[in-house]
């Protein structure tokens, strides 16, 4: 039984050192794939960057290039182990098994393909404002499944691919100049003239606002109690330093600070209430707080 155990043995020590080589060799293979595929990736991503200087598209290839150069080390190593029928019969395997899942990840493939679609058309790039589906905030990467961005509150969130490409999409980054508009009423014994003339004179002190094309104020609307006027101008978003909001926010603040300031009134809300014939007196009784 000993000596058997010791034949057996000796056999399958001889066989692991015969195959001790091929395994080292496949071994090494499969490093220097992994060590080229990132060599390669990181070039053609500087590439890239030189030509197009568009990091969403050098990152995207880089991760494809560096995928391909592992798949084929992995095949090479399969075939030195003289494992290429498994290797064989497990793609086959794969493209059959692919017809009966195919439905179910589906999704995937999809959002792979749009991901592809996005890196080569580049309908933003790292860094641009976008709104889709509703979700605004910063493109922060393309991925093979999702992209991410980072909304103005501060979450990452990450968007399928597909639901990016089949969907209206819009970048405040593509075209720099963005248009802001607010509405503003003021009382009916207000001269317009003047209120526009003190508006035109807020646009002259806000630096961030455009000369070309030149900010207007229009009478958008007469309510019950006021004369509502729509400012409309222009910032240039991929040149100014300051957050958008915040530019918005000061023209609001230095219009009513000018209207203030040149006795145009900005009317409060007032409610108007008419009684019919033969409806009972009410008592009113007004105080005026200033008395004693």
């Amino acid at each position: 039984m000993e000596k058997e155990f010791i034949t057996i043995f000796d056999k399958y020590w001889k066989d692991f050192l015969n195959f001790l080589p091929s395994l080292v060799f496949a071994a090494l293979i499969l490093f220097l794939a992994f060590y080229i595929g990132n060599k390669i990736s990181k070039l053609a991503a500087r590439r890239i960057l030189f030509r197009l200087d568009d990091r969403l598209l050098a990152n995207f290839i880089s991760r494809i290039s560096q995928w391909i150069i592992v798949l084929i080390g992995f095949i090479v190593s399969m075939e030195i182990l003289g494992l290429a029928q498994i290797a064989g019969g497990l793609i086959a395997g794969a493209g059959v098994s692919a017809i009966i899942i195919g439905f179910a990840f589906r999704d995937i493939g999809e959002n792979f393909l749009s991901g592809m679609i996005l890196a080569f058309n580049r309908p933003f790039k790292i860094g641009d404002v976008i709104v889709s589906e509703g979700i605004t905030g910063t493109i922060i990467s393309l991925d093979l499944r999702t992209t991410t961005i980072k909304t103005f509150e501060g979450y990452d969130v990450f968007i399928p691919n597909s639901v990016i490409v089949n969907n209206p999409l819009i970048n405040y980054n593509r075209e720099g100049n963005r248009r802001f508009d607010f509405t503003v009423g003021i009382d009916y014994e207000a001269d317009v003239e003047k209120a526009r003339s003190l508006i035109m004179g807020v646009f002259a002190k806000v630096d961030e606002i455009l000369k070309d094309p030149s900010p207007f104020v229009i009478v958008s609307e007469l309510t019950s109690n006021s004369t509502n006027l729509k400012i409309f101008y222009w910032v240039n978003a991929l040149t100014t330093n300051r957050n958008l909001l915040q530019v918005k926010s000061e023209v609001i603040e230095l219009t009513v600070k000018a209207f203030k300031e040149g006795n145009v009134n900005i009317p409060y809300d007032s409610l108007q209430l008419q009684f019919g014939k033969g409806f009972p007196e009410i008592p009113v009784k007004i105080l005026n707080e200033n008395s004693k």
